[in-house]
């Protein structure tokens, strides 16, 4: 019986362990490299359509955590700069871009 608890242990703690989430991060800065802080920024899953959203910190840094993988368009929109978007972003399991 100490076995077998030992057994059904030791994959529970395996299954917890397995992810299919990645991590997006950045810094948002303009064409001569100043940080821009408060910049939205928006990562559209293309299969999906679930749009995922966050902001640059003071620093210009932003983290989008825990993003299921797939293929994403993101987009920053800051008012006085052109909208800037990326496309085809490919986000592995376990993997941060």
């Amino acid at each position: 019986m100490r076995k077998i608890s030992g057994c059904l242990i030791a994959f529970a703690v395996a299954a917890f362990a397995q992810s299919d989430r990645g991590t997006f991060t950045g810094t948002i800065s303009d064409p001569a490299g100043a940080v821009v802080a408060a910049a939205p920024i928006e990562a559209r899953n293309i299969e999906t359509g679930a749009v995922y959203k966050a902001a640059s910190t003071a620093t210009g840094n932003y983290t989008l955590s825990q993003m299921p993988t797939g293929t994403y368009e993101m987009s920053v929109t800051v008012p006085g700069f052109k909208r800037f978007v990326r496309q085809n972003i490919v986000l592995p399991v376990a993997q941060t871009l």
